[in-house]
């Protein structure tokens, strides 16, 4: 009886240990209260990876995306979106061994009346891809995970600022 007290005793001081230190699974949505939808997506294209993430991850949140700014609350105005690709390191050969990609983002929020609701704000991913020269192929899908990775990262950012400052 002891042992089963003592497993559950655990358990639950664990959960609370997690929800009290703010931790999070991954990919699951800030809340975003304090901001009326629907939210229109402003200065990217509709058919762009950033736009795409942007609408996957307000659908989670259960934001609505409006299809104009005149049939929406607040417009979301993506100010610069930029991807960047640099060499980091050669090796003796003069092949490119690491590269550093970055994904960088400047937004606001507005209101209907064009007031600024969250003023400029820069986000940017950092990371590191090593390029094996054994694994070409390889090393080619997995800089398009990793830019993957840092977008939802990016979008994720985006999202927590604009949580905290509604």
């Amino acid at each position: 009886m002891t042992l089963v007290l003592r497993i559950t005793a655990l358990l639950l001081a664990a959960s609370f240990l997690l929800t009290g230190c703010g931790f999070q699974p991954r990919g699951q949505a800030h809340p975003i209260d304090g901001i009326p939808g629907p939210i229109y997506i402003a200065g990217v294209q509709p058919y762009s990876d950033i736009y795409r993430e942007l609408k996957k991850q307000l659908d989670i949140a259960g934001v609505a995306i409006a299809p104009d700014a005149q049939s929406s609350q607040t417009t979301l105005r993506i100010i610069r979106w930029k991807r960047d690709r640099r060499v980091l390191s050669l090796n003796s050969r003069n092949k490119v061994v690491e590269y550093e990609m970055e994904e960088t983002v400047r937004f606001s929020l507005r209101n209907p009346d064009g007031g600024e609701r969250v003023p400029p704000q820069l986000i940017r991913v950092v990371r590191i891809q090593f390029n094996p020269q054994d694994a070409i192929l390889g090393s080619e899908r997995e800089g398009e995970l990793l830019r993957e990775d840092m977008l939802r990262e990016l979008v994720e950012r985006m999202l927590g600022r604009l949580a905290a400052q509604s």
